[in-house]
């Protein structure tokens, strides 16, 4: 697997901490797609319905892109990689999980960090569709470690032949431990909101029977408790936890893959990564500067913009072309 050289992403002073990283990712201005593309779906065995848009490209290579927890794919990370596959010549494609975005309508069942049952028929769907391209697939975040659980062969056997993941939290509990302490509660304060407000409308179109009442304190540790462990199938926040942090599948990972995370994350705990058992199809790359889903640089990249994650992903795509060839 080809070794990345990367230049590193110094941050401005302006943003020189996790946190800073994380929310001036947000607030700057982001590039956005004219349009989503060509829309499809795509059926799940319990019933539920994934809504999907695709730009194609001339490239023998087919990227999807999975979101991060209460996103969709209008989030500006999305987008963004989105226009950079366009500008590489791939196909791209966008999914939403479950009840995100414009699919709230059609699911019953929620989406989680453990749902790499759903990414691989999304794959399936897609090796069906481009059956003479490869496929490469990015997970931001919570979707990163969805895409990991995959890859070391848990709830699913469609894998991409390629994939990269960005600021994955490899061990779910720790996670939500970190999103509840300190400044951090300003980010699972927005987690919980837009989970409750999915929640209350699913309610509301009587697609669940219970409206999961979630108070107004809650956390992400209590929201696993009260709604997600029991509406995914399992015993308990514990269960969750422990079933489907990709942490415990990393040494079977069999397939190419690129992962990054940021030593100031303020809620994926960079001690995981030094201590995993990635497999040897795993490059790894850690980040001094980056906060999560941000690595704003203070100049800029080689591909004119200070958004150093788009410079890695393009650079990390170009390795995964040269080993797949």
């Amino acid at each position: 697997m080809q070794r990345l050289e990367l230049i590193p992403c110094e941050a401005p002073f302006w943003a020189d901490s996790g946190h800073g990283q994380t929310l001036w990712a947000h607030f700057l201005k982001s590039p956005e797609l004219n349009h989503l593309g060509k829309n499809f779906e795509v059926d799940l065995p319990d019933g539920d319905r994934l809504f999907c848009f695709y730009l194609p490209g001339p490239s023998d290579i087919v990227v999807s892109l999975f979101h991060g927890l209460s996103g969709d794919v209008s989030a500006d990370y999305m987008q963004r990689t989105a226009l950079l596959c366009q500008r590489m010549g791939h196909t791209v494609v966008l999914v939403n999980h479950r009840g995100a975005g414009v699919g709230l309508h059609h699911a019953k069942h929620p989406y989680h960090s453990g749902r790499a049952e759903d990414v691989s028929v999304v794959l399936a769907h897609l090796r069906a569709m481009f059956p003479q391209k490869k496929q490469i697939s990015i997970g931001y975040s919570m979707s990163g470690n969805i895409l990991l659980c995959l890859l070391g062969g848990f709830r699913g056997k469609h894998k991409p032949d390629g994939a990269i993941t960005v600021n994955a939290p490899l061990s779910l509990k720790a996670g939500s431990k970190l999103l509840k302490t300190g400044f951090n509660r300003i980010y699972d304060i927005r987690f919980v909101t837009r989970l409750r407000k999915n929640i209350n409308e699913k309610y509301k179109l009587g697609l669940i029977d219970e409206p999961y009442k979630v108070p107004p304190w809650a956390t992400v540790w209590d929201m696993d408790e009260i709604y997600t462990a029991p509406a995914g199938g399992f015993k308990s926040r514990e269960d969750y936890y422990a079933s489907c942090s990709s942490i415990h599948y990393l040494p079977q990972i069999d397939v190419p893959t690129y992962a990054l995370t940021a030593e100031d994350d303020p809620f994926v705990s960079v001690l995981n990564y030094l201590s995993a058992p990635f497999s040897k199809f795993t490059s790894v790359h850690i980040e001094k500067r980056g906060g999560h889903l941000g690595y704003i640089a203070r100049k800029p990249t080689p591909l004119g913009s200070i958004r150093w994650l788009d410079y890695y992903l393009c650079e990390a795509l170009k390795g995964l072309e040269n080993t797949l060839r």
